[in-house]
């Protein structure tokens, strides 16, 4: 956060300054005491009311606090507000205009239906050498964590790559209001939460929202090979460019002689504004991987990254955000099999990907597949539809599925993926999840174990356990 006093932080959030006048100064903000800050914003939440908690943060050494409740029992300075996450949205919306004041400010917006937060991390991991960047944490994506990235940047900050999420139509209009962009970026329309929009022209109108609000001088990055992505294209006033997975020599980025190791990672030649920038061996698993990689190629040679930076930022990447395509040895069934944790959430998207990748796997290396799923929630009328597609995709690679479904009303799902998968066993926990798998596991002479499923399943936690062999 930009340097500001505490009156400043009032004025700004809209809210009314109790004690603490004079010489104090806010550079960092917190919506929890267990990360220590300036500013404790107190969050009515769903399980607890943060402003329970303002005498815990003036003990942890906060200056302030911006609440909706005053504790008139706590000494700390208070900034009284009517909504404590409005009041944090017209602070970061004031932040990032006090940046925009100076020159050499960027910020890159992006959503889709799968791969934000993917491409948000080799965004970052692109843009970080090149200049100071800051970008969300994980898929910290919402009404609070975009705002509180917004804070993260600082007087000298030269990028903010800012991920986008959505549940409803006006979400990411909303959004924009607090961080406009210069760059939008959009990767694909797909079935994640169509349950909760209604359907797919419903997530169509809600994603478009990003390219709508951009002024003729910002700048739209499409995915060619989405027809729906394209046509935003008729939605902006910005200029328009793509990228695509294939050799198209109008595009920004795209790719030519795209391979696919024996492990799934894609190699290609990458091709920025038409020209040949040289070869890349990402390092991540996923054809889709690299239509996520060449998206940001995009908006890095947009925003005027060097091609030889673009290319050899792409090839060292070092990693995304945990429970995206992790690939680990564990010894947690007795014996070293694979594990594929893809377990930070699931649509039927990233589901028919992550199958692809295993099934690669385990030709490569003579391995039996054993699936550990959960079911896709927020799919709606066609959800059972969408696991029997799953399903079928996990039968035609020979695998052995475990289907861990701790809540019965979910029970329809489940048994959507089962109906297709001969011997498919239902469980209730996750250390069943765990024997079950073993079981199978062990029977073969070298095994891949893939997991995968919403995260209300929590399937994250048995991911973690066999990473450290319990």
């Amino acid at each position: 956060m930009i340097k500001a006093s505490l009156e400043e932080v009032a004025r700004e959030s809209g809210g009314r300054l109790e004690g603490g006048r004079g010489g104090v100064e806010i550079e960092s903000v917190s919506i929890s005491t267990l990360h220590p800050a300036d500013l404790f914003v107190a969050v009515n939440g769903e399980k607890t009311d943060g402003a329970l908690f303002i005498g815990e943060a003036f003990k942890k050494g906060f200056k302030a606090a911006l609440t909706h409740a005053f504790d008139p029992s706590c000494p700390l300075p208070q900034i009284v507000v009517k909504d404590s996450v409005e009041a944090l949205s017209s602070l970061a919306k004031a932040n990032l205009e006090k940046r925009r004041e100076k020159p050499g400010f960027t910020e890159i917006a992006l959503t889709g239906s799968v791969g934000k937060t993917t491409t948000k991390d080799i965004l970052f991991q692109l843009f970080s050498p090149f200049a100071p960047t800051v970008a969300n944490t994980g898929s910290f994506n919402n009404e609070l964590g975009l705002p509180l990235t917004c804070l993260k940047v600082k007087s000298g900050t030269s990028f903010l790559i800012a991920e986008m999420g959505a549940n409803k139509i006006g979400d990411i209009a909303r959004l924009f209001s607090i961080a406009p962009c210069d760059v939008a970026l959009e990767l694909r329309v797909g079935f994640a939460h169509e349950g909760e929009f209604g359907s797919r022209q419903n997530i169509f109108r809600a994603k478009s929202e990003l390219v709508q609000k951009l002024k003729p001088w910002d700048t739209a990055v499409l995915n060619a090979q989405d027809r729906r992505v394209r046509e935003m294209a008729a939605l902006t006033k910005a200029k328009v460019r793509y990228f695509s997975l294939e050799f198209e020599p109008g595009t920004e980025a795209c790719a030519k002689n795209l391979e696919l190791d024996e492990l799934g990672r894609p190699n290609f030649d990458l091709f920025l504004e038409g020209k040949d920038a040289g070869p890349v061996s990402l390092p991540l698993l996923g054809e889709h991987s690299a239509s996520n990689a060449l998206a940001a190629a995009a908006c890095a040679k947009i925003c005027g990254m060097p091609d030889d930076q673009v290319r050899l930022g792409l090839s060292s990447l070092s990693g995304v955000s945990p429970h995206r395509l992790n690939l680990f040895e564990s010894e947690s069934f007795g014996k070293k099999c694979l594990v594929l944790d893809d377990t930070f959430n699931a649509n039927p998207d990233s589901m028919l990907n992550c199958i692809k990748v295993a099934q690669r796997i385990a030709a490569a290396g003579s391995r039996k597949t054993v699936f550990v799923l959960s079911p896709m929630l927020e799919l709606g009328k066609k959800g059972e539809e969408y696991h029997r597609e799953v399903g079928r995709a996990v039968r035609e690679c020979c695998g052995s599925l475990v289907v861990v479904c701790q809540d019965e009303s979910e029970d329809r799902l489940a048994k959507a993926y089962m109906e297709e998968v001969p011997g498919a066993r239902l469980v209730r926990s996750l250390p069943e999840a765990k024997e079950e798998a073993g079981k199978k596991a062990r029977e073969a002479k070298e095994a891949l174990v893939v997991l995968k499923g919403s995260h209300a399943f929590h399937l994250d936690s048995l991911s973690q356990d066999l990473e450290k062999g319990i």
